[in-house]
């Protein structure tokens, strides 16, 4: 049983984790009192002309 702790985190056993591939992230939802869990990848997106590009280029100076 994974317990929660003073600051609201949740620990998943190595063994869960490692049988559902490792993921990075999870999607997190609440439906009728519990808790669901989907495991998930970070996809980051970059719009044209958000200002990435100039401040990558920047920082690459």
């Amino acid at each position: 049983m994974a317990k929660l702790t003073s600051k609201n985190q949740l620990t998943l056993p190595a063994s869960v984790v490692e049988a559902l591939g490792r993921p990075s992230h999870f999607r997190v939802q609440v439906h009728e009192g519990v808790l669901l869990l989907w495991p998930g990848r970070w996809v980051g997106v970059e719009l044209p002309g958000d200002g990435r590009e100039d401040k990558a280029a920047a920082s690459a100076k």
